[in-house]
Formats: structure tokens, C-alpha cells, sequence
């Protein structure tokens, strides 16, 4: 089933309205209401999520792994779904679940789309196959394989008629689940703000499965992330607040000077420019950049070309005085990525 989520009844529903993006990137929003299940299944593309509200439980099974393993993921955690992955979804709690996923739609049978393989209900893989091959496949009768790949009428996303039990374990999360306040800091700045970055060496299945990182962004009220670049994509979601966000691109010219706030997409290319500044409630970001090992290239700051350029050359090039160089060194070294607002 191709790039879609339907609401099914009994409660049940879902939001999936996927958009593509540059290079095959993706995004789409999910959202499951209380006690609902989204059906075990697979998919042909990897993605990672972001919890935004709510709680569930979460069935996972690798590829080359030989034991499921249970999750409970709530606001804040991070989860990473390689593509090949057996996974169900579980809303055990009273509210919504919400998760912005990210993902990798570049190598799936539809390119920028993701498409699920059911493993139970109507739209099952084993629907495709005969009752006869079902029940030599299963060591039991035909009539007996009839009933057991045939009996559940939902598509993809059903409310059980009683609340399921199921045991979660905190060691599960191991390699594939992080909470954005259990990653080490790669940048902060009190009063600023801080960034985080999400690898292979925090989260293990990012090794070899994905050909991109994470990074959460978090700033403070009127704070600013410094203009600079990575040298790969990156695809941006607003998670909370609002604030204002430029890029810059090709011969300087100005690719987006917007304002932004919870729920906006925007894509960063590569080697491109860009700078925010976060509004009164602060601004906060969870995004993918297509590198397993991105770095950040500020072009202002105490690390950018601006402080570390031979100060006769950057006069010449710049066309100012050494005074009003020296002045802009003297400030702007306080800072590298992230700049706090103004007491």
C-alpha cells in the first residue's frame, strides 16, 4: 500500500500526507488515536521519527534480528525505522499520538513515495498467495489457514475490542530509540540555545541503514543560529515556536526570507546559506541532513572565514578599514553557532 493511511472506523485514525522532496527526501506526519493499532508491516524505505506528542508502544523487529523487541516512545524520543522492518503501533495512552517522520523515499519502488507491505488484515501480503500455499507453508489444514490470514476485516489501522498488554523493555531502546535530553550536546549556549546531533554512535542503526544524520535545533526566545552551511541536505521540520528563516544560495541570491512556525518544511541545499532567528517563544527544529557525519560551516562567527582570514586579505576583499574589521572580530568571536538574545 502506497503512500497512505486511512481512517478505518471504531476510532481509528491517522494523518498521512506525504511530500516529496529534493534528492527523494520526505516527510509526513502520523497521527494515532487512543487505543488504536496501525497493523505489523514493512516498508521499502527508511525513516526516522519524532515524537511530537502523546505515547505508544512500538513492536520492532531488524533485519537479521531474531527477537522482536517493545518500545514505549513517548514526546522528545527520536526512533529509527530502516527500511525492511517489521514494526506496529500501539496508542495504549488516552490521547493522540503524534510523529513527524523523515525519511529516504530516493531507492523505493516509487521514488520520493514510501510504500507498506501488510502483514495482517485485507491488504496483507498473504492475500497474494493461495489458501493452498498458506496451509503447506503453515503445517495446518486449508480451512484452518483460511481462517487465520483471512478473519481480520481491517485494512491497515483498527481499535481492538479490548486493550492489549504488552511488556515494554528499556533495554529494547538500545541503538534504536533516543530522547532529544538523553543526546550529548554538540552545541550550547545559555540563554541561546542548543543543538543536537544523532549518529551512528548514539544511535546504532543509523550504521549502514541510512545515508543521513540528525540534528535537533532548540532555541531560545529571540536567540539566533549563526548563518553557515552544511555540505550536504538538509530537510527541516519546525517542531515548536516560530521565528524567522533566511537562505541564501548561488551568487547570494535570496532562496527563502520567511516566517516559520510549528508544522513548516523547508529544504536546505547543499553548500546553501542559512540563518534563524527565533521569535518570543523560542524556535525548535528536528531535521535530516544527508551525511552520517555532517559539519556545520559557519560563515559569521568566531570559526567562519571572518575571524580566521589574514586581516589584510579580508580588508582588500571586504573594501572596510581595519577598524571596522577589528570591530566586527571583537563581537563576533563571542559566538559559533549559536548566538544568545540581546539582555
Amino acid at each position: 500500500m502506497a503512500d497512505k493511511t486511512e481512517a478505518e472506523g471504531n476510532g481509528a485514525s491517522a494523518a498521512d500526507t506525504t511530500t516529496t522532496h529534493e534528492d527523494g527526501l520526505i516527510d509526513f506526519p502520523f497521527k494515532l488515536e487512543s487505543q488504536c493499532l496501525l497493523l505489523p508491516h514493512y516498508a521499502d524505505c527508511s525513516k526516522v521519527g519524532y515524537v511530537l506528542e502523546g505515547r505508544a508502544v512500538v513492536g520492532v523487529i531488524l533485519p537479521g534480528e531474531t527477537k522482536e523487541r517493545a518500545v514505549l516512545i513517548k514526546k522528545g524520543d527520536v526512533i529509527t525505522v530502516p527500511k525492511e522492518t517489521y514494526t506496529w503501533w500501539y496508542n495504549d495512552g488516552d490521547t493522540d499520538f503524534s510523529i513527524i517522520y523523515l525519511g529516504d523515499g530516493a531507492a523505493g519502488l516509487t521514488q520520493g513515495l514510501i510504500t507498506y507491505f501488510l502483514v495482517a488484515g485485507q491488504a496483507a501480503v498473504y492475500n497474494g498467495l493461495s489458501t493452498d500455499f498458506l496451509a503447506k507453508a503453515s503445517g495446518v489444514s486449508q480451512e484452518a489457514a483460511a481462517k487465520f490470514f483471512s478473519s481480520q476485516a481491517g485494512i491497515q489501522i483498527i481499535k481492538p475490542e479490548k486493550k492489549l498488554c504488552v511488556k515494554t523493555h528499556d533495554r529494547d531502546r538500545h541503538g534504536i530509540v533516543l530522547h532529544e535530553d538523553s543526546a550529548r550536546f554538540s552545541n550550547h549556549v545559555p540563554c541561546g540555545g542548543h543543538v543536537v546531533s544523532m549518529t551512528k554512535d548514539n544511535l546504532a542503526a543509523l550504521e549502514g541503514r541510512f545515508r543521513f544524520s540528525i540534528n535537533i535545533t532548540k532555541l531560545e526566545p529571540n536567540a539566533m543560529r549563526v548563518p553557515g552551511f552544511f555540505p550536504a541536505i538538509q530537510l527541516v521540520y519546525i517542531t515548536r515556536g516560530s521565528g524567522q528563516v533566511q537562505i541564501s544560495g548561488v551568487n547570494g541570491a535570496t532562496i527563502m526570507d520567511k516566517e516559520v512556525a510549528a508544522g513548516c518544511v523547508f529544504v536546505v541545499q547543499k553548500f546553501y546559506v542559512m540563518a534563524a532567528v527565533a521569535g518570543s517563544e523560542g524556535l525548535e527544529w528536528f531535521s535530516i541532513i544527508t551525511s552520517e557525519r555532517p559539519i556545520f560551516h559557519p560563515v559569521v562567527g568566531k570559526t567562519s572565514p571572518l575571524s580566521l582570514t589574514n586581516a589584510d586579505v579580508l580588508e582588500a576583499s571586504l573594501g572596510v578599514t581595519s577598524d571596522l574589521l577589528k570591530l566586527v572580530r571583537a563581537h563576533g568571536s563571542s559566538h559559533d553557532v549559536i548566538v544568545a538574545a540581546p539582555k
